[in-house]
């Protein structure tokens, strides 16, 4: 049967993104009832700040892997038929940059309404980890590279030995 493995990778994302249509949600139910309803006495403005944020992030880690996990499909004129199922959710690289922050996302906030607000501490490690990569493969390697190639050795003036290897 044709586009087998495109049909499999289909339906294997299908469920992956329906589980999470479902979890997403339910983590910010959640945590809206819990903070709004048992611990409205601590609930201020730095918590709501904090549920923007964590927000915008579910919606951009989201979004990413929704767009990673859309199929693609032919054009109409060569019959629109299935090409590709999307690609592969656990493949390293961004998609697996963007599992961990919802990860990391979703314990922070649960952590945050049920146990101590000092989880959100939490959230400053993968901007750390960030920067940390950053620092390490783009400025670091940037600010260090020599201005200008050493120049060549002037030999117009001299004239250069030429050492001859016999043939083997």
């Amino acid at each position: 049967m044709a586009n087998d493995a495109a049909k499999k990778m289909l339906a294997q994302n299908k469920a992956i993104m329906s589980r999470y249509n479902l979890i997403l949600p339910g983590v910010n139910l959640v945590y809206i009832a819990y903070r709004m309803y048992y611990l409205w006495d601590s609930f201020s403005g730095w918590h709501i700040a904090a549920f923007v944020i964590t927000s915008i992030v579910y919606l951009v880690c989201y979004m990413l892997i929704a767009r990673a996990a859309a199929p693609k499909y032919a054009p109409l004129e060569k019959g629109g038929g299935l090409v590709s199922g999307g690609a592969d959710l656990s493949q390293a690289g961004v998609l697996e940059y963007s599992w961990d922050m919802l990860y990391t996302t979703m314990f922070v906030q649960l952590s945050s309404a049920f146990i101590s607000d000092w989880f959100w501490l939490l959230y400053l490690i993968p901007p750390c980890i960030g920067f940390y990569f950053l620092w390490t493969m783009v400025i670091y390697p940037w600010i260090s590279r020599p201005d200008s190639e050493p120049e060549a050795p002037d030999t117009q003036g001299k004239k250069a030995k030429v050492k001859y290897g016999k043939a083997r």
